[in-house]
């Protein structure tokens, strides 16, 4: 009995066990940029994948908020520009908490993560790049996208760089 009891602890165990992956690893599956990652992650090698996840999740919440603090001024800046009201506040509909906007379902991938359900975790984390990739690169594929000289792009960018980090660490975590 003792010896069954004690097997079965060690599979509990183990199927608990805290999983750490090397940062370089995990920046070298980023799509973009690499030195970014590194940038980011490097105080925090050797951490376990779900707290290095929400570490990066904090930081890109914070990005979130200060994008769509951004997107809501040039809103408030583009007077009778209609084509430029129009594009901010479709990007506002992706980057917002509405409707399942990036900062929606950012806290819908942390809840997920809290459960250990990393496959919806995943989906989230992609769920927002394609968001991004929407308000940037364009609606419509072969339709060219709003020409934007605001500073939208750049903030924007900083958030697809982070949630392309939180990508990469879900691909460890549902490995």
């Amino acid at each position: 009995m003792i010896r069954f009891s004690v097997v079965f602890l060690l599979c509990v165990v183990s199927s608990y066990a805290i999983k750490v992956v090397d940062v370089d690893t995990i920046c070298k599956n980023v799509n973009d940029n690499p030195p970014f990652c590194l940038n980011l992650l490097k105080s925090k090698n050797g951490t376990d994948l779900v707290t290095l996840a929400q570490y990066t999740i904090t930081v890109a919440r914070i990005d979130l908020t200060t994008t769509v603090n951004v997107i809501n001024k040039l809103i408030s800046q583009s007077g009778s520009d209609l084509k430029a009201k129009d594009h901010y506040e479709y990007c506002l509909s992706l980057f917002g908490t509405g409707g399942g906007g990036a900062l929606s379902l950012l806290g819908d991938g942390e809840q997920h993560l809290k459960n250990g359900d990393y496959d919806s975790f995943n989906v989230q984390v992609n769920s927002i790049i394609a968001d991004y990739s929407e308000c940037i690169k364009g609606r419509t594929p072969g339709v060219p996208p709003y020409d934007d000289k605001s500073v939208l792009p750049k903030y924007a960018e900083v958030v697809h760089d982070v949630v392309d980090i939180l990508s990469a660490i879900a691909l460890f975590l549902v490995d």
